[in-house]
């Protein structure tokens, strides 16, 4: 699937959701309830059933791509959060997440065939509730780059 220009958030959520679900593994794959989702692009307004990881768009940017053109170089930041009930889930998760898309850059069906170029992690930032029952996060900020020609 290709990222194109008029649908860019969209095109580039639902590439990320998609890998992501394809293939990060699930710690509750066949205890799931059929209602809830283990990659998401919101966080859910119903029950929700940790781990799940939630995808949206923090940022948009773009500058003119060259003298005398309307083309543009679009920066696209994303937001990947893992939510879970324990401290493991949460960091294999995001171990996870963060080698997929460090890796898939050049693959078949990657990034780069999908018009994303140049991921850069931004940053990484924990965000636990505290208590014995608190749902721990992990906020992961990436940045495509998607040019326009």
């Amino acid at each position: 699937m290709a990222v194109e220009k008029d649908t860019i958030l969209r095109d580039t959520i639902f590439f990320v959701k998609n890998d992501l679900d394809s293939n990060i593994t699930d710690p509750l794959v066949g205890k799931r309830s059929s209602t809830s989702k283990f990659v998401m692009t919101s966080y859910p307004q119903r029950k929700v059933q940790y781990p799940v990881i939630t995808i949206k768009a923090a940022d948009i940017s773009a500058i003119r791509a060259g003298m005398q053109t309307t083309a543009q170089d679009i920066n696209i930041t994303l937001e990947i959060r893992v939510w879970a009930k324990n401290q493991k889930d949460k960091d294999t998760i995001y171990t996870d997440i963060f080698n997929r898309l460090s890796d898939i850059q050049f693959t078949a069906g990657g990034s780069v065939l999908s018009n994303l170029h140049d991921i850069t992690i931004l940053s990484s930032v924990e965000v636990d509730e505290d208590g014995e029952g608190g749902v721990k996060s992990r906020i992961l900020q990436v940045q495509y780059s998607f040019f326009e020609l």
